[in-house]
């Protein structure tokens, strides 16, 4: 009768080892994905902010490009009016 328990203990036992080795293989894969993860998430960050940036870089360009614009119109205009004084006079 003991053989029984000893032959279903072992069996329990190798049971267990599996497990345990199995455990222990998804322990490193869980790990190794929480360090891909995080410099992944570090990178979308990164490509957040850099996101940002070139969109604030773009809008003070056209700030800019709309500022020249108007001076430019002003200056035509009071070229115009130039023009037009001489030729009238």
């Amino acid at each position: 009768m003991t053989e029984g328990l000893t032959e279903r203990l072992l069996s329990a036992e190798r049971e267990a080892g599996f497990h345990e080795r199995d455990m222990s293989s998804f322990e490193r894969e869980r790990i190794d994905l929480e360090h891909r993860v995080n410099r992944m998430e570090a990178e979308l960050e990164s490509l957040r902010k850099r996101r940002l940036e070139a969109y604030s870089r773009w809008w003070n360009a056209r700030d800019d490009r709309d500022r020249a614009r108007h001076v430019c119109r002003r200056l035509r205009r009071r070229i115009d009016k130039v023009r037009r004084r001489g030729s009238g006079a």
